[in-house]
């Protein structure tokens, strides 16, 4: 959701989150497309991310959290995704 709506965010994960509003404008793009193609924004932590929309956000730390069991990065390859949304589409 945007603006992210915690008031913690994760400054030791790797993710490729993208706002739904961001998606939808390449979607359309894709949908004739073949194969797996990862969807997603640029590769930041969490906190990066939600930082740009709430300046107010706090840091917290997966390593700091006792028996939390997640993956610090999660982030995708968007190659794929990249070179489809760079080639120009010749009508």
């Amino acid at each position: 959701e945007k603006p992210f709506v915690h008031k913690y965010a994760f400054a030791d994960v790797l993710t490729n989150f993208i706002y739904h509003e961001d998606l939808a404008k390449i979607l359309l793009r894709l949908i004739n497309k073949k194969g797996i193609i990862n969807l997603g924004g640029s590769t930041q932590t969490v906190y990066n991310f939600a930082k740009k929309e709430n300046p107010d956000i706090k840091k917290i730390y997966v390593r700091k959290i006792k028996g939390l069991n997640f993956p610090l990065d999660s982030s995708m390859n968007l190659k794929k995704l990249k070179k489809i949304l760079n080639k120009q589409e010749i009508y």
